[in-house]
């Protein structure tokens, strides 16, 4: 008797969203959902790749014929729910995000799962309670301390927010950089614009004082080192000041995440490189200083994109 052929579909269409292939997962799903078209984890596999494809519509679709096929399960609820997010169905993904935590009460899936999708829809207090009480059930899970984070971080409780997002890295340091369906769970928290804010900051002083400095240097070089001494190191100390008071999780995600190390080391690099001139007396050191400052910058939209 031959095997049956449906989960190698079901894993090669996985693979190949991962790899952003999404038509080429739609098709690889064709075959098991045709030979059976009641297939639940076929067809939450299928609503699952037509979000990440951006095309909710298909995606809710899918869900929704997985549900009728297995009205029992929560994967097909959870696809349901975030599609109609998605969808900007915002009062139709709170019931069903009710729905599952109501399903699971004690079931970590269901509780991390509705907390998501709720603090999406409709966040508040039934939100949070629900992510308390999934990191409650499964304390060693880092994705229920970043849907914490994330609820968190909307309700602008900054301090739980970063011991939350702080936990979650600990746990799995990956997650530093998150993206796809794990960025809707915990979208920039507010103390990610900490980071971001002391590397903008820092690259426009490093601009100006560059821009400044390098004005005067043709007529007045002795005045223009002094300014760079002067502000070089007034910027240096600065810098040192705002990283020292950010709270320990941020400084960790400096390490851990690539953007952020990149951004923060190039803002950095700006005053180090004025104090340079300051000592050398040659102006190319200026020069690199705002290149470190556009390489901060695009440091930090390739973050924001994630």
């Amino acid at each position: 008797m031959d095997a049956d052929p449906t989960e190698g579909y079901l894993r090669r269409a996985e693979l190949l969203a991962e790899l952003g292939h999404y038509d080429e997962a739609v098709a690889e799903l064709d075959q098991p959902i045709a030979r059976d078209p009641g297939n639940s984890e076929a067809l939450v596999l299928l609503a699952a790749v037509e979000l990440a494809a951006g095309r909710a519509e298909a995606g809710l679709a899918a869900a929704r014929r997985a549900c009728a096929a297995d009205p029992d399960a929560l994967p097909p609820l959870v696809e349901q729910g975030l599609a109609l997010c998605d969808l900007r169905r915002f009062k139709e993904a709170a019931a069903v995000a009710d729905q599952i935590l109501a399903a699971g009460p004690d079931d970590p899936y269901a509780q991390l799962h509705g907390a998501a999708i709720l603090g999406e829809a409709r966040n508040g207090q039934r939100a949070l309670d629900a992510a308390w009480h999934a990191v409650a059930l499964e304390p060693d899970n880092a994705r229920a301390h970043l849907v914490l984070a994330g609820i968190a971080g909307r309700l602008e409780l900054t301090d739980l927010a970063e011991r939350a997002r702080g936990e979650a890295v600990r746990l799995d340091p990956k997650l530093a950089t998150v993206s796809g369906r794990l960025r809707r769970y915990a979208p920039l928290a507010v103390g990610d614009h900490r980071v971001t804010t002391m590397a903008v900051y820092a690259s426009a002083y490093t601009v100006a004082v560059a821009v400044l400095t390098a004005t005067l240097h043709p007529t007045t070089p002795s005045a223009s080192r002094g300014l760079a001494l002067v502000f070089g190191a007034g910027g240096l100390g600065l810098l040192g000041l705002l990283a020292m008071r950010l709270p320990k999780p941020l400084r960790g995600q400096l390490h851990a995440d690539r953007a952020s190390a990149v951004a923060g080391y190039a803002a950095l690099a700006g005053p180090l490189l004025i104090l340079l001139y300051a000592w050398i007396g040659t102006p190319w050191p200026l020069v690199v200083a705002i290149a470190a400052t556009a390489v901060a910058g695009v440091a930090l939209v390739s973050k924001m994109r994630l």
